[in-house]
């Protein structure tokens, strides 16, 4: 007979596995409607010139609209939140569909150009298969919970091949909510991480130039980019719950209300295509920018 600790390691190495597959399956499909939606799609919509991409959100909207309301609503958001209200209200316990129906629907959204980041739908991801592997073996709420914790650090850990980030992404913002045993959390981790290493390749989520401080007086740049960072961050946040609660209070039917949110962003990717998908290669090309004055 396998003893409990033991049993506990290997259903955290089985969480960080099938997250790290998840990741995998996730970005080679972003990869793949990215490349359907921008390259091939201008074959057939040649006549609207550059305005064709105004149409493409807005059919990804159009499929993912039914797809989350009909299969699993709790698919609907960032990610995060939907995963600490899991944690808070129902235990830890998500529905076993919705890791399936979020690799589909966020794969749509951001491969159509959908202006959202990758990472919190890997989180609720890895933590809908931690969930469903905890709920399938009929555990106990605090051993839900944990395995739920382990599939986000995973999730996090593949999407920025970066184990440690990974696991503190849990510790840090899912921790104030239950008592992790953290080495199950960190072994989940690292081997998603070494699952998507396998099947992607080893490289950093972002090539950054090396740099050098060559004087105290920098620190005072820092702290004001701290601030200025700290503000648009504030701002951000009010505009999205703004337009997240006028949203939710329009009445037109809920399938459909993607559709309007793509042909906006579309209409705005006309003139600023960097809007479009998860925005990682555009911050990318940020770093490697060397301003002479900086120099």
């Amino acid at each position: 007979r396998i003893p409990k600790g033991a049993t506990a390691i290997l259903l955290a190495i089985l969480v960080g596995l099938l997250s790290g597959l998840g990741a995998v399956a996730f970005i080679r499909l972003l990869g793949l409607l990215t490349h359907l939606s921008f390259t091939q799609a201008r074959g057939p919509l040649f006549f609207l010139g550059r305005f064709y991409v105004v149409l493409i959100p807005a059919v990804g909207g159009l499929v993912v609209g039914p797809v989350i309301y009909y299969l699993a609503r709790e698919a609907k958001g960032h990610g995060v939140p939907e995963v600490m209200t899991a944690i808070v209200v129902r235990s830890g316990r998500i529905r076993k569909r919705v890791a399936l129906v979020k690799i589909l629907a966020s794969a749509i959204t951001i491969g159509s150009g959908g202006s959202a980041g990758r990472e919190g739908p890997m989180i609720q991801i890895g933590a809908g298969v931690g969930s469903s592997v905890a709920q399938l073996l009929r555990m106990s709420d605090d051993r839900v919970k944990t395995f739920l914790a382990c599939g986000a650090a995973g999730g996090v850990s593949a999407t920025f091949n970066a184990p440690i980030a990974g696991a503190m992404f849990a510790l840090e913002v899912l921790g104030g909510q239950l008592g992790l045993d953290f080495s199950l959390v960190v072994l989940a981790s690292v081997t998603s991480a070494v699952v998507a290493r396998a099947m992607l390749g080893n490289f950093p989520s972002f090539q950054i130039p090396p740099w050098d401080m060559v004087s105290d007086r920098e620190f005072v740049f820092y702290i004001l980019l701290g601030l200025l960072a700290a503000g648009a961050a504030t701002l951000f946040v009010r505009a999205l719950s703004t337009f997240e609660d006028w949203f939710d209070g329009w009445r037109f039917p809920e399938p459909v209300k993607p559709v309007m949110g793509g042909l906006a962003v579309g209409a705005i990717g006309v003139w600023l295509p960097q809007v479009f998908g998860s925005g990682l290669p555009q911050m990318e090309q940020v770093l490697l920018i060397r301003y002479p004055f900086l120099v």
